[in-house]
């Protein structure tokens, strides 16, 4: 054999072993013995788990308890959980599976972010035991960091953990207003600056009630439209506990909207109150809670209806019109900031009631 003629090939085959040797090394250093000498094996029932308790960085720290059978959130303070937010933290405890250990010494700890101050902590107990005490850390490589128990070592679990448990209190609160299904929404009455309107529904479509002022232009799907807004309106945030109902504008609202219910002997009652220091967003309380909620302005205003919100919309043009061309070296024109405003706004409303 003639190595000169076959020295290409030869210096493949001794790259690949050395390359292969090299990402050997590395794994197995990666996969160094812990104290106990294996990988943790964790089995956590979900369905076991009665609190969880969620420690940011920075300080701040949510306790929440299973109920019967709703999650609520009992510190900082007591209010209903979120149902969804706590289902997918309790997923990912469920799922959760360590593959490897990353680092087995304390000084990696702040780079991987699973020291105290970069880490979120999170234990979840069943009843009185400790079934879980987590540091979750960083991302990264397909596997989210972690810290186990007093374990020194820090481990690579299968997956992105961190996103399930680092929300602020805002998120873990429970932001629906009113959940209800619209077709069993059977009135609706609204009640504001611009009138009292009030609608019964009959069959599949909506009659303007017995006895209320009859409108020049009326189209039932508008008010499909509005019933489908109000019985799934959630809000985008909280009052902070030192805003009164006074303060909220919630002792005489600007406009309240009713929704009688099927098979509910009580109907709901929403009161919009006034703008909040963003004047994108407004106060609301439902009659039958002290809770304050903030809403968009653009939710506001679909509560408050005027008599022209019933009418038909007008027939689309056949042809959009043409955006007129720019003059040559020059931007295309733009929307008008208002009008990107109720764009933006439209469309965070849409997201906050498909959550």
């Amino acid at each position: 054999m003639d190595w000169r003629k076959n020295r290409v090939a030869i210096g493949g085959v001794v790259f690949v072993a050395l390359l292969g040797l090299t990402f050997w090394a590395a794994n197995r250093q990666d996969r160094a013995p812990s104290a106990s000498g294996e990988v943790p094996k964790i089995e956590i029932d979900k369905d076991a788990i009665t609190t969880l308790e969620i420690a940011r960085p920075g300080g701040e720290r949510v306790v929440l308890s299973k109920g019967d059978p709703d999650w609520t959130i009992t510190e900082p303070l007591e209010a209903p959980a979120d149902p969804n937010n706590v289902e997918s933290a309790l997923n990912r405890l469920g799922d959760l599976r360590v593959t490897r250990i990353v680092a087995s010494q304390p000084d990696n700890y702040a780079r991987l972010q699973v020291d105290g101050a970069s880490a979120v902590h999170v234990v979840a107990k069943a009843g009185d035991e400790t079934v879980a005490d987590l540091m979750v850390g960083k991302y990264a490589n397909g596997m989210t960091m972690l810290r186990v128990g007093d374990a020194t070592e820090v481990f690579g679990a299968s997956g992105s953990l961190r996103y399930a448990f680092d929300r602020d209190l805002r998120i873990w609160r429970n932001r629906r207003i009113v959940h209800v299904e619209a077709a069993d929404v059977s009135s609706i009455r609204f009640e504001n600056s611009n009138g009292v309107f009030q609608f019964d529904r009959e069959a599949d479509g909506w009659n303007i009630a017995e006895g209320e002022q009859p409108l020049d232009a009326f189209d039932a799907k508008q008010v499909t439209g509005l019933v489908s807004t109000a019985a799934r309106l959630t809000a985008s945030s909280f009052a902070d506990e030192d805003v009164s109902p006074a303060r909220a504008g919630l002792t005489e609202p600007r406009g309240k909207v009713t929704l009688a219910v099927k098979d509910e002997a009580t109907a709901i009652v929403l009161e919009i109150g006034e703008a909040t220091e963003n004047p994108t967003e407004i106060y609301l309380r439902r009659s039958d809670e002290p809770t304050i909620y903030i809403i968009s302005s653009y939710l506001a205003e679909r509560l408050q209806p005027g008599a022209d919100a019933f009418a038909p919309s007008p027939e689309p043009p056949t042809t959009p019109p043409a955006m007129p061309a720019a003059p040559q070296g020059q931007a295309p024109p733009q929307l008008p900031p208002e009008v990107m405003r109720q764009l933006q706004e439209q469309i965070k409303a849409q997201q906050q009631q498909q959550r």
